[in-house]
């Protein structure tokens, strides 16, 4: 709950992680134009640090671990039911973007997950070899895609957390958790 309320609260979320994107094809002349509004690099990156720690299976915060332990130790079934309708969202988050947006390349639709996978670990924290590869062949509109893909899975799922740690505050206050 600590970490959701940081990552709530942190001045990348508070700005309004805002984005858009316009792509315009000139056929007369053969021009794409991309205009894209993103979140402050820095407010970005420092958001990115806790973020990363729910979607990290090696995190303890990490999702999937979180939504097991209310499953196991909630009493109220409603809340249950309610949580893993949520889960099931943040899965299906995973698997196809809310934006309606599809990337392919060399004949792989990447899913929302791997995406954010190709972002985090190749771009802003790791040097993945492979990934920043990836990246450095897609040509402008597919780099574009990505990453609105990207904010999208990102904006998306801090939504999901925030619901969890109001769920957890709700449960914990009325008393819905059984402690072994």
């Amino acid at each position: 709950m600590e970490r959701g309320e940081e990552l709530w609260n942190s001045p990348a979320r508070r700005a309004g992680l805002k984005i858009s994107l316009n792509m315009k094809w000139n056929a007369d002349h053969e021009l794409l134009r991309i205009n894209s509004e993103e979140p402050d690099v820095e407010d970005f990156r420092s958001f990115l640090l806790i973020f990363r720690k729910f979607i990290s299976p090696n995190s303890h915060i990490y999702l999937p671990k979180i939504y097991k332990i209310c499953h196991q130790y909630l009493t109220d079934d409603r809340c249950k039911e309610y949580l893993a309708e949520a889960r099931g969202i943040w899965q299906d988050l995973q698997k196809v973007s809310g934006t309606g947006m599809t990337l392919t390349v060399d004949s792989h639709q990447l899913s929302p997950k791997e995406v954010v996978d190709l972002w985090i670990n190749s771009h802003y924290f790791h040097d993945d070899v492979a990934g920043m590869k990836m990246l450095k062949k897609l040509l402008p509109y597919q780099l574009a895609t990505a990453r609105h893909i990207f904010f999208d899975y990102v904006i998306e799922t801090t939504r999901v957390i925030k619901h969890l740690g109001q769920s957890i505050h709700v449960a914990n206050k009325r008393g819905w958790f059984r402690i072994s």
